[in-house]
């Protein structure tokens, strides 16, 4: 069989083995989510246990934000020199490294360098978990499985955070660390079993290379190729890394940088502030906790619901829609100022737009670039985004701090989300620049040319 192994896999119906990998991604990004709460669980019990002040309790909790800045732009490019599969154990292991040094720790500068190591692999596991999804599902459920793996984050706060409460009460707060490492490390042998993507091993060539996408092939249930399919225009002149700030790719990646640095700020102000600003308006911590929750189950939904419609039409015609609808939202809740079930449904409209809105920037990246250089550019766009996620409460404190009234501030930090929606419109996608309309498009050579 001669037929591109890449067009039988997108245009295939999903096996039970490309649902398996979705599987897998979604629960690695499950740890992922506990994780991130984990830390805004213990942190007041660190900080009774340590004698720990605000200030240094601060460069805790921003540490392992840093750590994934930095891990999506250094770990997420060697996903397109050795491979998705072998970063995603990477960033796994370096996980369950981190979050299990962490109960060992005695000191709250020992914990940041773990909480920084373990960002690091979160980073790293963003972008190539995200890429290797893309590249093995099929064309009509590839958003959708994005969107699934995505809201996987929110369903790992939820009930990762749900568990953490109760090993913190009951045995202290290194025992969330050790739970998070334990799942964390259990996923490791599952992470063995997903395939190396069908589009690196052809990007990257060799003379095993047909062997290898056939021994893929044949665990998708497929016949394997008899012959390699031809090799792209793009592949053979794109270099892996520096590819991504290409004249023909520098608008896209300039494009999804702005979108995630702007999405992030204003989603990482309405998710950090949210309990704290219920408390200022009366309620209780523990609803202002609840209302926290209710911004992740919004999430949820609103991120399936987003790769449902999504799958029955294209992820770049709906993002603008979702982003306007959110600034809407973001709006709305500031422009609440009491009653419980107004404010609680508030935060939960917010969550099913925040979600939402970045499940389609997730869904669009891979789009973007050829597979030489696509785990590249997802890490740079997310590694954009975490920037924006540290500078979003700040903003949100400074303005609090200077007596902003609620409905001011939410609608100055809702604005970066019209500028989303602005520019997500205009991003060149791979397959539209090849002629080969929207998704993981390619250009082939002519032998002849």
């Amino acid at each position: 069989m001669t037929a591109d192994a890449r067009t039988l896999v997108r245009e295939s119906p999903m096996t039970a083995f490309q649902i398996a990998v979705v599987a897998i991604c979604t629960l690695v990004n499950m740890i992922d989510g506990f994780d991130v709460l984990a830390i805004s669980f213990t942190a007041p019990a660190i900080a009774k246990e340590w004698g720990v002040n605000p200030a240094t309790l601060g460069v805790l909790l921003s540490a392992g934000l840093a750590g994934m800045a930095l891990g999506s732009l250094t770990l997420a490019p060697l996903a397109d020199i050795w491979g998705r599969r072998a970063v995603v154990f990477l960033s796994t292991a370096i996980i369950s490294a981190g979050m299990l040094g962490s109960a060992a720790t005695s000191t709250v500068w020992e914990l940041s360098a773990l909480r920084f190591a373990t960002g690091l692999g979160i980073g790293g596991l963003l972008a190539s978990g995200n890429t290797l999804l893309a590249e093995y599902a099929n064309d009509k459920w590839r958003d959708f499985s994005i969107s699934f793996m995505v809201v996987g984050y929110s369903g790992g706060a939820i009930i990762g955070g749900s568990i953490a409460a109760y090993l913190i009460a009951a045995f202290g707060w290194r025992a969330a660390f050790i739970f998070g490492g334990a799942c964390s490390t259990v996923l490791l042998p599952a992470v063995l079993y997903l395939p190396e993507s069908i589009d690196f091993i052809l990007a990257r060539g060799g003379a095993d290379a047909l062997a290898r996408v056939n021994a893929v092939m044949r665990r998708l249930g497929h016949p394997p190729m008899t012959a390699l399919p031809q090799v792209t225009r793009d592949e053979i002149s794109t270099r892996a890394v520096i590819g991504v700030f290409d004249a023909r790719f520098l608008k896209g990646t300039l494009l999804i940088c702005i979108c995630f640095f702007m999405l992030m700020l204003s989603f990482y102000f309405v998710l950090s502030w949210t309990p704290k600003n219920l408390v200022d308006m009366g309620f209780t911590n523990s609803q202002g906790i609840f209302g926290s929750v209710l911004l992740n189950v919004g999430g949820i939904l609103g991120g399936l619901a987003f790769g449902y419609f999504a799958a029955r039409s294209h992820a770049r015609k709906l993002a603008p829609y979702m982003f306007v609808a959110l600034f809407v939202a973001i709006v709305g809740f500031g422009a609440l100022r009491s009653g419980l079930v107004p404010v609680m449904t508030g935060a939960f409209v917010a969550g099913f737009f925040l979600i939402g809105s970045m499940t389609s920037l997730y869904a669009l990246v891979p789009q973007i670039y050829p597979a030489r250089v696509r785990n590249t550019g997802t890490g740079l766009a997310i590694g954009f985004g975490r920037l924006g996620a540290v500078v979003g409460p700040y903003l949100g404190g400074l303005l609090i701090g200077a007596g902003w009234q609620r409905l001011a501030y939410y609608s100055v930090l809702a604005i970066p989300v019209l500028v989303t929606a602005a520019a997500v419109g205009h991003i060149p996608l791979f397959g539209e620049r090849t002629g080969r309309g929207a998704g993981l498009g390619r250009e082939t050579l002519n032998p002849a040319e």
